[in-house]
């Protein structure tokens, strides 16, 4: 049926009403966009803050890592009802290539000197550049020498930082063979002193010595040159122990560790050295005021100076640690390198009593034919490695020796580059 007239005037009003209609709601839709700022950081209003995975966005190179915060104006204050946070996180970049040639016929301590030798006269003859010169101490004006070997190169390089002993002191020749290999590749090296031998309670762990080598990074990540984001720090049985020390003490200061026969807590050192006629007891008697077997001001002080104490803050920050030690091993407890890798592992990946006791015996765990199963970085020359385990940043190897150190192992983690960010960051350093 055809529309009359009146019936097309009511469409046609009909229409004019709705287009009104319409144009008052985009008018109104207009006017709110408007009203309502937008956030600085692009979130809705009101949503909460979305923290974009660092793995997902494209940072230019630098050897700073700054975490920044951009503190809202009142404006954006209004408009929001939080403070954005930016967290400005850039890769390191890649090291040069590695060579290993100054390290072809060098294996272990013994292949180069023997375990206490020491005297700067070989260190110069075997470093061209090598500067001696004192450090003064931040804790109490001491002068403290030190060993230095500046970086070369076109980049910014990692520092080697070589810590003695026990019963040596910073010209230790152990040390040679790591500052030769450095050289070769252009890293920087210091070699610090710490109070000397640990003899007294100026040394053994006490915070003089902790602080002389934090002294010693200090100077060296000042230098042009030196990358202090690559900060690698090396020591074996006393040098060990002070490794794990400043490492958690100063985790700020330090990228990775790698530590050798540490005594890890001076009490039961104290106790396996006295049980077995040797002399440390009686270093640590003099360090910490008396016997630490019973409880007292001498326990305390002897735990005090222990990296037993500091695992927690060496685990939290997840500092990188390559922990070693031979299963024949005479002069430290052979259950100091797995307590160290237990108290840094995550619980799951921790070895039980049984098998804690089985090393501090000096005998592997389970088939000693699959007690080797992951990169342990020791080479076909080297002593054989006879049980190993890794825990996120924590490598844990045992090896067919006493109280010894594979440098090829130390420099091939510290070539893998274990300080580098994206690896720790770009996915869970504990899967």
């Amino acid at each position: 049926m055809r529309p009359t007239a009146n019936s097309m005037h009511t469409v046609r009003h009909g229409a004019a009403v709705f287009g009104v209609f319409l144009l008052l709601t985009m008018v109104i839709a207009r006017t709110g966009e408007a009203a309502v700022p937008v956030a600085a950081t692009g979130v809705e209003r009101g949503a909460p803050e979305t923290t974009i995975p660092v793995a997902t966005v494209a940072a230019p190179t630098t050897t700073t890592i700054v975490p920044t915060t951009t503190v809202a104006t009142e404006e954006q204050a209004a408009a929001t009802s939080t403070t954005t946070t930016t967290i400005t996180t850039t890769t390191l970049r890649p090291l040069d290539p590695v060579t290993f040639e100054t390290l072809d016929r060098i294996d272990t301590i013994l292949d180069f000197t023997d375990f206490t030798t020491q005297g700067a006269s070989r260190w110069r003859r075997s470093i061209d550049g090598l500067e001696e010169f004192d450090l003064i101490s931040t804790a109490d004006g001491a002068e403290q020498p030190v060993l230095w070997l500046p970086p070369t190169g076109d980049h910014d390089q990692p520092v080697l930082v070589i810590l003695h002993s026990w019963s040596s002191q910073y010209t230790q020749h152990a040390g040679i063979p790591f500052a030769e290999w450095a050289q070769e590749n252009g890293w920087a090296v210091i070699a610090p002193e710490f109070r000397g031998k640990n003899d007294d309670a100026d040394a053994v762990g006490s915070d003089l010595a902790v602080q002389d080598v934090a002294d010693a990074i200090d100077y060296a990540v000042a230098q042009e040159g030196v990358d202090a984001n690559r900060v690698f720090v090396v020591g074996y049985s006393g040098g060990g122990m002070m490794a794990l020390l400043v490492a958690g003490q100063h985790p700020d200061k330090v990228a990775a560790v790698s530590s050798w026969g540490p005594p890890h807590d001076l009490s039961d050192f104290y106790t396996f050295s006295r049980g077995k006629g040797l002399g440390y007891w009686g270093d640590i008697s003099r360090a910490c005021g008396g016997d630490p077997r019973t409880e007292g001001d001498a326990q305390d002080e002897c735990l005090a100076r222990s990296p037993m104490t500091y695992m927690d803050t060496l685990r939290e920050h997840e500092i990188p640690v390559f922990i070693g030690q031979g299963i024949r091993d005479p002069y430290v407890m052979r259950n100091a390198a797995v307590d160290v890798y237990n108290a840094l592992a995550d619980p799951f990946d921790r070895l039980s009593e049984d098998d804690v006791d089985l090393l501090r015996r000096g005998r592997v765990p389970g088939d000693a034919s699959e007690a080797v199963t992951i990169e342990t970085h020791f080479e076909d020359r080297d002593p054989d490695p006879v049980f190993a385990r890794k825990s996120g940043p924590v490598l844990l190897v045992y090896f067919q020796a006493d109280h010894d150190m594979v440098y090829g192992a130390t420099a091939e983690w510290f070539a893998s580059d274990p300080a580098n960010l994206w690896d720790r960051l770009g996915s869970d350093p504990w899967d």
